[in-house]
């Protein structure tokens, strides 16, 4: 039978300190990628406004905007690789009651997990084209900040979440 080495208690402690090290660098990486990622809250009425210092390329906004008491728009904000910043309702119109989640710089359906392209500026979805597509918002560039108008953001949700129903008057 073979002699187990013996390790000094050095090397243990050196072994426990490399464990305890790892695991909590792993645990600090888990918490900061779910608390980074929640999306603020803006009031109905409202415009979003975000700095173009902000907007570095790939890094996705997501933001909730209050249509009325009852209904919440996710609204995400992004510029591209090629420079173009996009703004869309971040719900597919398919799967429109579950949230979607930003996961490495990308939008996620909450319900189908499709990884969801954000719209070209001014494009209209496609209304026969299956999946998740997102809705573009118009914005305009105001000095070094990108803003995108409560009304808009308010008739695009309508418009494409809300067909058939009453809009409330203002």
């Amino acid at each position: 039978m073979k002699n187990a080495t013996q390790w000094t208690r050095g090397e243990r402690i050196a072994g426990w300190s490399v464990l305890a090290a790892v695991t909590a660098l792993a645990l600090l990486t888990l918490w900061f990628s779910f608390t980074g990622t929640e999306a603020r809250e803006l009031q109905a009425g409202s415009d979003l406004v975000l700095p173009l210092a902000q907007l570095k390329t790939n890094k996705l906004f997501l933001f909730r905007y209050r249509i009325d008491p009852s209904s919440v728009g996710p609204v995400a904000v992004q510029r591209g690789s090629d420079g173009i910043i996009r703004a869309a309702l971040a719900s597919c119109r398919s799967c429109s009651r579950s949230r979607s989640f930003e996961s490495s710089g990308k939008l996620i359906c909450g319900h189908c997990r499709h990884v969801m392209k954000m719209p070209d500026p001014g494009t209209q979805p496609d209304e026969k084209k299956p999946g998740c597509v997102l809705p573009s918002l118009g914005y305009s560039m105001e000095g070094d900040k990108v803003l995108v108008p409560g009304e808009r953001i308010q008739a695009e949700f309508w418009r494409q979440f809300r067909r058939g129903s009453e809009r409330p008057s203002s």
